[in-house]
Formats: C-alpha cells, sequence, structure tokens
C-alpha cells in the first residue's frame, strides 16, 4: 500500500509504481479493471501518476454528490481530459470552469428548457421517420445505423438547413476520430513524444479545423439568411440570438463554434450509444420488450417523451450502460469526505458504471429491469444513487432533449419493427463515452 503524508488520510490504492505497472491491464480493459479495484478497497481507492500526485476513483454515490452537488464550488473539471479534450473540440461548456462556464451555461440554459425544446420535436420526429423509412434488415449491426441517425437528428436540431452528404460525412467522420484520439492521449500519454513523428496530433488538429471552418461558414450563411428578414427554428438561432445579461452582447463567433462543437459531440454520440445499449437488452429481454411495445402502441408519438414506463426503460438502460461512465473533478482547496482528507489538486474521478451497478444499493443489479425506477402507482421516482447525466450545477444541459429524442426514436421503431436476439454479446468500448463494439440483431419490418 501507498504511504501518505499523515496529514491526509488518502483511500488505500496504488503508488506510481504500482499504477504504471498495472497500467496496460488499466488501457487493455478499463471498467473491469476499475470494477476489481472497487471490489477490493471497498468504492473508493487512489492511484498516482507522475504528473498528477494524487487520484481517488470513487463508486461511493454519497462522495460523488459531495464533489459534484454539496460542494462544487471547490471543484473544477480537471485537464485530465477536458484540458486535452478543449484543444480539438474548442472551449466549449463542457470543458470550461469557474465564471467562464456559468457565464456560457446561464447563456445557453434558457434555450434547453423542456417547453423550449418542444418547438424542435416535430424536426425530431420528421428527421427519425424518414431515417427509418430506408433502415436496412435482416442481419444488422445497429450501432453504425443509430450513431448516423442520432447525427442527423442533431444536425438537423443544430441547423434548419440541408447539408450534403459529403459534409454530412466530413463531420460525422472527423468528430468520430477526434475523440478516439482524445481517448488515446488521455488514457496513453506515453504516445505524446511521437506525434512529432506520426503527425497524428497535426492530423487530429486540421480535422478539428475542417469542422470549425464549416461551421464557420453556416453562421455567416445564416447572418446573411436573418439579414435578409427570414427566420429559423433551430439550435444555432437559440444560441445567436441569446444575449449575454451583463453586457447585453450576443455570444462572438469564435465561441458560437466552441458551443456547436460541444453540442455536435455531447447530442449524437451519447444517444446512439444508448439506444443501441437498449435495443440489445431488449432483444434478451422479451418481456420487458413485449411490455414497451404495447406501451408505445398506445401513446401517441408527441406525448410519448411523458410516458412514465417509457421512461424507466431508458433509465433502466442508461444504469446499466451510462454514456458518461466516468468523469472527473480538480479539488481547489484542501478537502474531505467521511473519513478521507485530501489535498488541493486531488482529482477525483465518479465511476458512474460502478455506482450504477453497485449490488449493496441495486437489487438484482445485472438485471434489466425497468420497473425500478416506477413506484406502486406506476409513476416515476428519482434515486440519489444514480448519475446518467452527471449532477448537480453542470448537469447535462441537453438532458430533456436527449431523453425526449430517445422517445420519439423508440415510438417508431417499435412500431414498425421487430428484432430478435442473435447471441452476440455486445463489447464495451469505454472512450469517452460507453461505446458498444457492435450490436446484431436480426431486424424485421412489420406487416
Amino acid at each position: 500500500m501507498s504511504n501518505y503524508s499523515t496529514a491526509y488520510n488518502i483511500p488505500k490504492g496504488y503508488s506510481g509504481l504500482r499504477t504504471a505497472v498495472r497500467s496496460y491491464r488499466f488501457l487493455k480493459d478499463p471498467i473491469n479493471f476499475i470494477c476489481n479495484n472497487m471490489q477490493l478497497y471497498g468504492g473508493s481507492y487512489s492511484a498516482k501518476l507522475p504528473q498528477y500526485p494524487n487520484f481517488i476513483l470513487t463508486q461511493d454515490a454519497a462522495f460523488i454528490n459531495y464533489v459534484l452537488r454539496d460542494n462544487h464550488t471547490n471543484y473544477h473539471k480537471s485537464p485530465l481530459s477536458s484540458g486535452r479534450a478543449a484543444q480539438y473540440l474548442g472551449k466549449g461548456m463542457l470543458f470550461i470552469n469557474g465564471d467562464e462556464w456559468l457565464k456560457q451555461r446561464r447563456l445557453a440554459q434558457p434555450g434547453f428548457h423542456r417547453e423550449k425544446i418542444q418547438g424542435l420535436y416535430h424536426t425530431v420526429v420528421k428527421a427519425i421517420d424518414e431515417y427509418l423509412a430506408t433502415m436496412p434488415v435482416g442481419l444488422v449491426d445497429m450501432y453504425p445505423l443509430l450513431y448516423r441517425l442520432a447525427f442527423n437528428v442533431i444536425i438537423k436540431s443544430l441547423f434548419d438547413i440541408n447539408l450534403s452528404p459529403e459534409t454530412m460525412q466530413l463531420l460525422s467522420g472527423n468528430f468520430s476520430e477526434i475523440q478516439d484520439f482524445v481517448m488515446k492521449d488521455v488514457n496513453q500519454p506515453f504516445r505524446r513524444p511521437f506525434y512529432a513523428i506520426t503527425g497524428a496530433e497535426r492530423k487530429t488538429m486540421k480535422k478539428s479545423e475542417e469542422i470549425r471552418t464549416i461551421f464557420s461558414g453556416i453562421i455567416q450563411s445564416r447572418k446573411a439568411a436573418l439579414a435578409a428578414g427570414e427566420s429559423f427554428n433551430d439550435l444555432l438561432d437559440m444560441l445567436m440570438q441569446a444575449t449575454y445579461e451583463d453586457t447585453g452582447l450576443p455570444m462572438p463567433e469564435e465561441q458560437l463554434i466552441y458551443e456547436l462543437l460541444v453540442l455536435m459531440f455531447a447530442g449524437h454520440e451519447t444517444t446512439a450509444n444508448v439506444l443501441s445499449w437498449m435495443l440489445y437488452l431488449l432483444s434478451v429481454n422479451p418481456a420487458v420488450l413485449k411490455n414497451l411495445t404495447n406501451c408505445v402502441q398506445q401513446t401517441d408519438v408527441l406525448s410519448c417523451p411523458r410516458n412514465e414506463y417509457l421512461n424507466a426503460a431508458i433509465n433502466e438502460t442508461m444504469r446499466l450502460y451510462p454514456a458518461a461512465w466516468i468523469t472527473d473533478r480538480e479539488a481547489l482547496t484542501d478537502d474531505g469526505f467521511g473519513e478521507y482528507r485530501y489535498p488541493k489538486g486531488t482529482i477525483i474521478i465518479p465511476f458512474f458504471y460502478g455506482t450504477h451497478r453497485d449490488k449493496a444499493v441495486w437489487p438484482d443489479a445485472d438485471t434489466y429491469n425497468p420497473s425500478r425506477f416506477l413506484d406502486e402507482n406506476g409513476k416515476a421516482q428519482k434515486f440519489k444513487n444514480y448519475f446518467p447525466f452527471g449532477a448537480g450545477p453542470r448537469l447535462c444541459i441537453g438532458n430533456n432533449f436527449a431523453m425526449a429524442e430517445m422517445a420519439f426514436f423508440l415510438h417508431a421503431f417499435l412500431n414498425h419493427f421487430t428484432i430478435q436476439p442473435t447471441g452476440q454479446v455486445p463489447k464495451m468500448k469505454p472512450l469517452l463515452t460507453l461505446r458498444p463494439d457492435k450490436v446484431m440483431l436480426q431486424v424485421a419490418r412489420k406487416g
């Protein structure tokens, strides 16, 4: 075990040497590696890296709530992930801290209120229906199809315009490659000295610049259209019309591009992941599939985001396979929780995946059971140990939009298609989000 200063009481764990020795096992299978350590050390443990001397990983829901909610002012997103990601995805809300973050959050928040996003419902439903009309059947890998669907939906929601197939392909491909690079960069920092030889960092930055150039062109076209008296109903319009409360000025173009990058990233990757996992879970849980199919058949499409059982099924999927499976915060001052005391600069790693599968908290934790999210009257019930969209002031700004989009998809899909399992069990790919490697299903169109 590591020896720490008597001034602090850090959870037991691994010294720098032991962390380095075990790094290969982490990189090979990070989720199972962390789960095994959580079981060994009782829900929280420490690790060290040369540039980050103190890590605490935890699946303790009370500890997580303390960091993300109760004492959130003492914690910022750490440079471990956000610093590197911001280089390629910009300094949008997801990657900034302090007053800068608060300013952007306040500006964008009104546009994501439940009542506001209802104005986008018809756009989302139309995009889903158009995509499903051409979806292949038979033996199908659902993940790439759902990834493209979610990408189409967020594009239509961001920009009330038609982009060429070539532009769509460039945006989608570049985003995916940037995410893969950032995740490898964060988890394998030993790769960085070789970037000058491989050109990996330069190539990734070029892909980011290509996306920003496209966004800049869209913004310029939008400004000209607005000046000509045209009107739009999309998220870009919401961001361009919003003004800062202290100056009354709109968002500068560079910051607008940053926020579009964040919304593009967060608005399709996570949704595609959750829906892919959900179709797999439904295929191997026929009783739940039958209940959910009956549910959507009896629900109007625009009302389905309010359906309790439908939401419970989505929530149960995100419990087992949270898209945001892990996050990080850096302590701004010395702090502590429970028996632990740790110094300024300690990075706390909330491990949501482990929290959501903690057998001490969740009965039959590995079972897919949407009813656990409903009370005896069939009404939704909430849990303090459940973090599908994070927690506290930095709760995902698009959570209502994401839940509505997933409900619309399930309503359309289950009304028009049937699915059967194939025996293939998706493998987890824990990147910036928790992605399945593939989801092979037998898909048939009804009628």
